[in-house]
Order: C-alpha cells, then structure tokens, then sequence
C-alpha cells in the first residue's frame, strides 16, 4: 500500500504533517478527513512532479547510517520480548528525525496488513538494500530475527564508515586547494592590479616575477570567466556522459587503475562485497543468491560486472576461489582466504575477516595520506601566497633604495 506525505489543518487550524497510507490518493484524502484534517497538500513518498505535472515514481533515498539504527533498535527491543508491530510503534514514538518515522511508518502499515517484515522492506517507498531484505526473510524463517538484524546493522555501519573514510581523504585536500584557488583569483583580479598599476606607470625594469604575476593577473582578469565557463561546461558535459551505464563502467574502470584513488576504491568495494557475503552466507541465505545479492553491493560498477562474473562462473559449477582467480579480483589475500574458507567449509567467516583485514587497510591508508599530503599542500599553497607577495614587495624594495 503507498504511503502518503500530507499536509492538513487541524481542528484549531493548525498546519500538522504526517504519513498515511492509503490505496490512492482519494483515499487517502478521505482517511484525513474521517480524522477531522483538512488536506493542504498531498504526495506520494517517492514521487516526484515533473516539469509537464506528471508524477513518476521513485525510490525515496535511504542513509545507511540511519538505517543502522533502525535495525538495531528493532534487534534490542525483539530481544526484549516486544512483538515486532509494537516494537515498530516504539520506534515511531521515539525517531530522531522525521524522516525515520516516515521510514518505520510505511514498515509497521505492510505489518498491519498481515505481511512479513521482509515483504513489508520490499514494498516500502524508501530504497532498502537487498542485502537487508534477503537476510530479515532468512532471519524471519529460522526464528532469530533479532540477531540477523543487529548483524546487518553492524555490516551497514561497517560499510558506510568505509565509503565515509574514503570520502574524508579527498574532502580536506579538495577544499583546501578550492580555497586556495579562490584567494589567489580574488588577489588576481582585484588587489594585484591595484598595487602593480604603480609599478607599470614608473617604466622601471620589475623583477621577472612580478612580471609573471602581472601577466596571470592580465589573464586573470581578461579570459578567467571564459575559462570558469569551460570547466562548468566540462563539468555538467561529464555529467550527462556518465548517464550513460556504459560510459560510466568504463569510466569506473579507470578510476581503478589511477595511483592511491584506485586502490582504495578496490579495497573499499572488495570489503563491502566480502562483508555482505559473508553474513549472507552466515544467515543461511543459499550461496549464488547470496553473490548475486552481494554483487550488487558493489558500488563501482566496473567491478560489479566482474563480480557478475564471477556469479556466473559459480553457476556453471567453478569454486569460488577460482572463479575470483579468472576474473582477476583482488589480491592473493583476497583468494588464498577465499580457498581456505571453502576448504574448511567455513567461507562465511573468512569472508568476514578479509572484510575487516581490507577495512584496516583502508583506514590506515587513508590516514598515512592525510598525514603526508596536509604538509605538503600547505606548503605549496604558502609558496604561492608567497610568490605572491615577492612580486609586490621586491618593486617597492627598489623604489625605496632609489629614493
């Protein structure tokens, strides 16, 4: 059943919000109004108005972070002997934001209407991994949910501290350098002009570099909104080429190949994938829905058609470890673990320690290059702020020695 986002007066008069769900819009209008409301405004979750006025679906957004602890409540409070509708309300009562409300909302009304909670994720308007659906449903038929749910809640958390820890590296460099850049632009087109301006007209011979700065001031001033222009042209160019999957794979399998940038996203997707695996595996979910469903974890897309591979391999009857093998994924670490995991019959577990050996990793890596690289683009940012002010400070050093 859609849910609904509305907007009504009260009684009083006073503008409420909330989520219904109803069958269809009318209904729903005739639900708030059996409630004394007024109807304001009215939208599907997961709808979005086009530019015509025709309404298409899509899947509302979900952050892995907040659904982490949605899962984990719902896993302390079955633990606690609470049915899953009235854990469900609890949650309800007490979200942090509205958004988590709405989220526990449209769960606990396909729970009311007699679905299990695994079809009630499946149906909701907000995008779950099928990762979390197929583990409730396992968890839900061996009678342990609440010990799937604090698993998958963990493997969430896991997963996007990971993308979080790859993402921090290329923030602070990335800002800095913006910063820089916009400083240096401003002393380019405003002050550098205004200071040199003294210097030209005393027909003096400058120092070579003021007279490069005078020149990129020039450049600056006479073509830099025509270069901004290009770079956002080039920008929202390479914007609409990555709409196309297939450029985007390709585009996906050069980021694995640049120097730092590639070998974290490698660790990071293999880590995602590996995790996932594993507590699929770990709940009893067979193993080639369990790689098709792990496959799709995998956020570089690149690599998730060799994981699509390596599903298939499997299929036709390979192991798992020579099917990583032939499709070239990851390091010997990756496969020898792998090996040993379905040798011993204990491929979950290993699949979970090579998901934590590859997440420490990342995170040592990442902190050895934030270490390293702060350093150095201070340092280059100073000797430009410092070119900078040499060229201004050596014509008037002069000057002052003639007079």
């Amino acid at each position: 059943m859609p849910a609904f986002d509305y907007s009504a007066y009260n009684d009083a008069g006073k503008l409420v919000d909330g989520l219904i769900s109803a069958d269809s819009e009318r209904h729903a209008r005739r639900l708030l109004k059996e409630k004394n409301l007024l109807p304001a405004s009215l939208s599907e979750v997961g709808q979005k108005t086009t530019k015509s006025g025709t309404r298409r679906g899509r899947e509302a957004r979900v952050n892995n972070f907040d659904l982490s602890l949605l899962l984990q409540q719902q896993a302390i409070l079955i633990q606690s002997g609470l049915p899953l509708e009235d854990a469900l309300r609890m949650t309800i009562e007490q979200a942090e934001t509205d958004k988590q409300r709405r989220m526990v909302e449209s769960w606990r009304t396909e729970i009311v209407e007699g679905r299990s909670f695994s079809e009630a994720l499946r149906r909701s308007p907000y995008k779950i991994p099928e990762a979390v659906i197929a583990g409730v449903g396992v968890g839900e038929e061996a009678g342990h949910l609440d010990r799937v749910l604090m698993r998958l809640a963990e493997d969430l958390e896991t997963s996007a501290e990971n993308r979080k820890t790859v993402t921090r590296a290329l923030i602070y460099p990335a800002t800095l350098i913006s910063t820089s850049i916009i400083v240096v632009a401003i002393m380019m087109v405003w002050v550098v002009p205004k200071i040199t301006a003294i210097f030209v007209s005393s027909n003096r011979e400058l120092p070579l570099i003021t007279r490069i700065v005078i020149g990129l001031s020039d450049f600056t001033q006479h073509y830099g909104i025509y270069l901004l222009l290009v770079l956002i042209a080039v920008a929202l160019l390479m914007m609409r080429l990555m709409r196309d999957p297939v450029r985007k794979t390709r585009w996906h399998g050069v980021i694995l190949q640049l120097p730092g940038l590639g070998r974290w996203t490698l660790m990071a997707n293999i880590a995602d994938w590996s995790r996932s695996l594993g507590v699929l595996l770990n709940n009893g979910v067979p193993a080639l829905a369990a790689l098709k469903i792990s496959s799709a974890v995998v956020s570089n897309l690149y690599l998730r058609d060799k994981m699509e591979q390596v599903t298939e391999a499997m299929r036709r009857g390979s192991s798992l470890q020579k099917a990583l093998e032939d499709n070239s994924i990851g390091s010997g670490f990756l496969i020898h673990m792998v090996g040993s995991g379905e040798a011993s019959s204990e491929l979950d577990k290993m699949l979970i320690r090579v998901a934590d050996y590859y997440s420490l990793r990342l995170a040592n890596a990442i902190e050895v290059f934030l270490k390293l690289i702060n350093p150095i683009l201070i340092i280059f940012m100073g000797m430009i702020i410092l070119s900078v002010v040499a060229a201004v400070m050596l014509p008037i050093m002069d000057m002052n020695n003639m007079v």
